[in-house]
């Protein structure tokens, strides 16, 4: 178990240094208006995942979706980044995430 944390955190590392390297924003660097949409949808997005997401909320989701073109990218992007994290990490996950996913469109039509 132990083994597999310091692995993790051993790949966290990494990848913050490689965030630093490459020069990523600094947390003095004021927040766009369009970031704050992408975490508002992040958000979203993870608590969908996590099934916790109430519908009312999901139909939002949804409506922006259709709306955004950006918001679109940003979504499937997300989507795909955690599905190569899950196939990684915790490959029952996913297939908990397709299930609510299943359920929340028989509920949505």
């Amino acid at each position: 178990m132990f083994r597999k944390i310091n692995k993790l955190q051993a790949e966290i590392d990494e990848m913050l240094e490689l965030c630093d390297q490459a020069g990523a924003t600094s947390q003095e660097e004021p927040v766009t208006a369009e970031e704050k949409k992408h975490e508002r949808l992040g958000v979203m997005i993870m608590k969908a995942q996590d099934g916790v997401l109430e519908e009312r909320y999901l139909l939002r989701m949804e409506k922006w979706l259709a709306c955004d073109p950006a918001a679109l990218r940003y979504y499937l992007e997300f989507q795909n980044l955690t599905a190569l994290l899950y196939e990684h990490f915790d490959k029952n996950r996913l297939s908990r995430f397709i299930d609510f996913l299943k359920t929340a469109v028989s509920v949505g039509r």
